[in-house]
């Protein structure tokens, strides 16, 4: 167990490495490039990124997770994934080269077409990366994976500058993401030994389908439901308007759901090594819930708060009507982590079954909140986004109650604290604010106090976290 432990701590860590890697250089790139361009060009790509990511979705064909949490993987298996994923991410490809007219159209925006049958290609490239990928979680090597994202990261964001600079305007975002899918799958087959062969399995693919088959269910959905907003958006407020919410969802997600991605990464392939031990997997889920929220909690209520200095003193004037959006999107990805993780519990039991039901029931909640607020604008819109995260927290958590005897009191206990004691700290911040010059420097300062009170206030309530934390930190360290 104390292996298993320490897999998860460096697991955890090289992911969290390559998180602040880069993000640490997106978010240099998104302020370089928000200077650069104006929101309608951001609006565009994010009019482009549904077709291509729910493409990218179903490429993926939920074999990646499958082979993941899989026992035991032979050659065979890894072979027949990777010539699936291969293929139909060609025919993939096509169909959206092909449609893309019909995109255009829809938002009334001509030159869409051809930035969608350029960008398209990511679709091919990363159906390459899936196998490769889940080789190296499945041996929890997170450093290569680190590696790999870091450098891909590092010169997509040059180029796109580069670009940028140049006056091409939208084309240097299509750059960033053709040159990171690029380069990061030249890095992985760089350093990974595994190459595919000729020796399909029907009987493979069927097992692995029969797993990732409700995965794959679930993650179009999701892709579809997380998009719609984007393409509501887009079709009745226009490209600048959506290019100020994926502006903000951007920002809010390079901390939420990139850290508990990493998170998520690190300990799935542990989790399902003791999936058999309700006890151990309770025990581990729950510290892993604890742990996370104490270090997003923080965080997600600082950017609420400081959302107005951050978009004004970092960004140009033309990203300022995106704070109110930014200060609604902070809280629900305050949330993002419980409903995340909670999902994850259920596929490391090999209960996608539960999550594809889940995420139909969330997700037509969710399409009728959307359709009730379209008449209020964009801040009705996101607002209803805010209502449809936090509702959707009883069913996640009710099943984990019902699998792991991980009740709601519990998981209500583990989580209120650390919000309690983020909000003390994000008041903090606000009264620092209110008595200093709006600069960077007292920008750092107010952010600085917040944190220091968030983490005196944890110490004082008992907050599991700060324990764990610790804990975490010495296990790494750790022969």
């Amino acid at each position: 167990m104390k292996a298993i432990n320490q897999k998860i701590a460096r697991g955890v860590v090289w992911n969290l490495s390559s998180l602040l890697l880069t993000r640490g250089s997106n978010t240099i790139f998104l302020l370089v490039l928000a200077r650069l361009l104006v929101p309608e060009s951001f609006g565009l790509v994010a009019m482009v990124m549904v077709v291509v990511e729910l493409a990218g979705v179903l490429t993926n064909s939920g074999l990646g997770a499958a082979l993941v949490r899989s026992k035991e993987v032979d050659n065979i298996d890894l072979t027949t994934v990777f010539l699936v994923n291969f293929g139909v991410s060609i025919a993939a490809y096509g169909l959206v080269f092909f449609c893309a007219p019909f995109l255009a159209d829809f938002y009334n925006q001509a030159e869409l077409t051809s930035l969608i049958q350029v960008i398209g290609l990511v679709i091919i490239v990363d159906a390459s990366k899936v196998v490769l990928l889940a080789i190296l979680h499945r041996n929890m090597n997170f450093k290569a994976d680190m590696q790999a994202n870091s450098i891909a990261t590092l010169c997509a964001g040059i180029l796109a500058v580069t670009v940028a600079y140049s006056g091409l305007g939208v084309w240097s975002l299509v750059v960033q993401v053709l040159s990171q899918s690029f380069l990061s799958a030249i890095v992985l087959w760089k350093i990974t030994s595994w190459r595919p062969g000729w020796q399909f399995s029907l009987q493979s693919f069927r097992r692995l389908f029969k797993f990732g088959k409700n995965l794959l269910a679930e993650s179009l959905l999701d892709v579809a439901f997380q998009h719609s907003y984007v393409l509501v958006i887009g079709r009745y407020f226009g490209a600048e308007l959506t290019g100020l919410y994926f502006f903000a969802r951007k920002i809010s997600n390079l901390v939420s759901q990139q850290l508990t991605s990493a998170v998520q990464q690190a300990t799935f392939p542990a989790l399902a090594m003791i999936q058999d031990d309700k006890i151990q997997l309770k025990l581990k889920y729950r510290q892993i819930i604890q742990l996370t929220i104490f270090i997003i909690a923080p965080i997600m209520m600082l950017i609420a708060v400081l959302a107005p200095s951050i978009v004004s003193l970092f960004f140009n004037a033309s990203w300022i009507p995106a704070v109110p959006f930014l200060q609604v999107l902070a809280i629900v990805g305050l949330m993002y982590p419980i409903h995340s993780l909670n999902i994850n519990l259920l596929n490391v039991l090999g209960r996608s079954d539960l999550v594809l039901k889940l995420g139909i029931f969330k997700k037509l909640f969710g399409l009728l909140l959307l359709v009730a607020a379209i008449p209020y604008g964009i801040i009705g819109i996101v607002i209803s986004q805010l209502i449809g995260t936090f509702l959707a927290l009883f069913p996640n958590t009710y099943f984990s109650s019902r699998l792991i005897s991980y009740n709601w009191a519990e998981q209500t206990s583990d989580v209120l604290r650390p919000i309690a004691a983020a909000t003390i700290g994000a008041l903090a911040s606000m009264c620092c604010q209110y008595f200093l010059s709006e600069t960077i420097a007292a920008t750092f300062i107010s952010g600085a106090a917040g944190i220091a009170m968030y983490l005196i206030f944890s110490v004082i309530i008992r907050v599991e976290g700060v324990s764990l934390f610790y804990i975490s930190l010495s296990r790494i360290f750790e022969r």
